[in-house]
Order: structure tokens, then sequence, then C-alpha cells
């Protein structure tokens, strides 16, 4: 598939990707500790005889692990504790449709599965911690409660530019399931040489070397996280924490591709998602690298 945008050639791409979420780069180890993300997509062809198909279509499959722990993590005390362990270990997918680099929509599902054992985020961060940075393993004393999982996602993305290189840029998108229920809006000014929307996800619309920044926030209003709180249904955790409804989360990022390579750095700090955090704000480093063939 050959389509034209502008100046611009897509053909028919794919990718791998590993993207890691951690906090130790800040000289912490609390709160959303870790994520790790595995990740391939395509770009499809399809027809355009129509007005009413879309120009660009890809899909996109990730294996992931999150990874939350409180603050005073070596404790076995419950009353010490002001964040839950849990282990979230998943397996999605994800189609997006776009008419154009800067609007389209994508949805998609996750399936995977609580539990300390279960998730292997126990062995996973235990692990990491006695044999990489040579750290006393976290006790894991109480966890939220391993359980399966199926949630649903929804995604509406949207790109204005200003000038050659600076564009405003909106991704708004719902959750909904049995592990995450919330709706946000992530929003921001985009800087650079890139064209589309390459924060929001793994962007194949437009490929080609460059760099942009970004600066901006997310807002989120949560119904439920079962990460937190456990089943909204029945009192399983041993944690009774109560959650923030509305939170935000402060980003600045860069992103760099010199062919076949991406490479995508992303500051995050976000605002409390316990009421009773010892800290009122956590920060934690997104890096991404993608091999694009």
């Amino acid at each position: 598939m050959i389509v034209c945008f502008g100046s611009t050639k897509l053909l028919a791409q794919k990718y791998i990707g590993l993207n890691v979420d951690n906090d130790l780069y800040f000289g912490s180890d609390r709160y959303y500790s870790s994520g790790i993300f595995f990740e391939y997509g395509r770009a499809l062809k399809t027809p355009n005889d129509s007005i009413s198909n879309f120009n660009y279509v890809s899909k996109h499959w990730v294996l992931g692990q999150e990874i939350n722990t409180p603050a005073l993590h070596y404790t076995e005390n419950l009353s010490k504790m002001d964040y839950p362990y849990n282990g979230w270990l998943f397996l999605g997918f994800k189609k997006d449709f776009f008419k154009s680099p800067n609007h389209g929509y994508g949805w998609g599902v996750q399936f995977g599965t609580t539990g300390a054992e279960a998730s292997l985020a126990k062995f996973f961060q235990n692990t990491y911690h006695a044999y990489i940075i040579n750290a006393k393993e976290l006790t894991w004393a109480l966890s939220i409660p391993q359980a399966f999982h199926l949630n649903s996602n929804f995604s509406f993305f949207w790109g204005k530019p200003l000038n050659k290189k600076i564009k405003v840029i909106t991704n708004n998108s719902a959750q909904l399931g049995t592990f995450r229920t919330s709706i946000k809006s992530r929003y921001g000014l985009q800087f650079g040489s890139l064209g589309g929307l390459p924060f929001f996800g793994n962007r194949l619309e437009i490929i080609q070397n460059g760099f942009s920044f970004f600066l901006g926030m997310e807002l989120e209003y949560n119904f439920h996280d079962y990460s937190l709180s456990g089943s909204l249904f029945y009192k399983t955790s041993p944690f009774d924490f109560v959650t923030e409804k509305i939170r935000n989360k402060y980003q600045a990022g860069i992103i760099y591709i010199r062919l076949p390579w991406k490479v995508y750095l992303l500051m995050n700090n976000t605002s409390r998602y316990i009421k009773t955090q010892k800290y009122k704000r956590h920060p934690f480093l997104k890096v991404a690298i993608s091999h694009i063939f």
C-alpha cells in the first residue's frame, strides 16, 4: 500500500517495540512503580473507492505488565501501607481508523489477570531488585486479589496545525470493564518536524525522519480501578483506601525518528490516586524504542 499525504509517502509498515515505565530515574520506587509493554503493529491495505472509507487503518497488539507498590514497601504492617500492592498482566488488541493523519478514532480490548503471583509481578519485581539493582526484596505481604478481567477502550484523536512547526493535539478516550472504568482527555502542544500524531500511540499514518516535542496534560475521571480498590461488587481487598475520582498528569516528551528506529521519552508527573498517599505527586519516565519495517 502506498498512500500520499502532502509530500509524504506511506508504505505498508510494521513495527515491534519495547515500552518501559519506571520511577527509578527519579530516585523513587513506589505507587505506579513499573510498566513494561511489548508491542507489535501493522498498517492495513484498505480500498479508497468511497469517501466513506478511512484512508489509514492499523492494528496493534501489546503484551503488558503493570506493578503497584506502597511507599513503604518493606513493611508488612497494613496500617503503614499508603498504596496497594498489585500486578496486572494482560494481552491487548487495538484497531485505529484515520481519515487523515490528524483525525481518527480507535477501539480495543484487553484481557488479563491481577494477583501478586498470577500476574508474575512479585516474581519479576523481586528478581529485578535482587539481581539487577542489588536491593532488598519487597514484602508483597498483602496485595489486591487475583482475578481475571476484560476491558474495552475507545479513543478519538485530533490535531490542528497552528503553523508548520506547532500543532494543538488532543486524545479523548474511555475505558470500560472489570479492571478499569474511566474517561480521560490528553491535550497539549506538539512542536517539531514530525507529521501526524506521533505522541498518541505507535502511529503509522506518517513515517519520516525527524523529531518533535510535546508539552501537555492529561485529565482523568476514575469511576473504578480494580488495581487500587479491588472488586466493585465484593469486598475482597485487604486494603480500605478511598480513591481520588479526579486525577491529573503533567507531561513533557520528545520523539526522535531515524528510520528504521524510533525513540520516545515522556516524563509524567501524576497527582494522587489514593487520598491518603504519603506523597502528593509521583513522577515516572516512559522510555520506548521501536523498530519500523
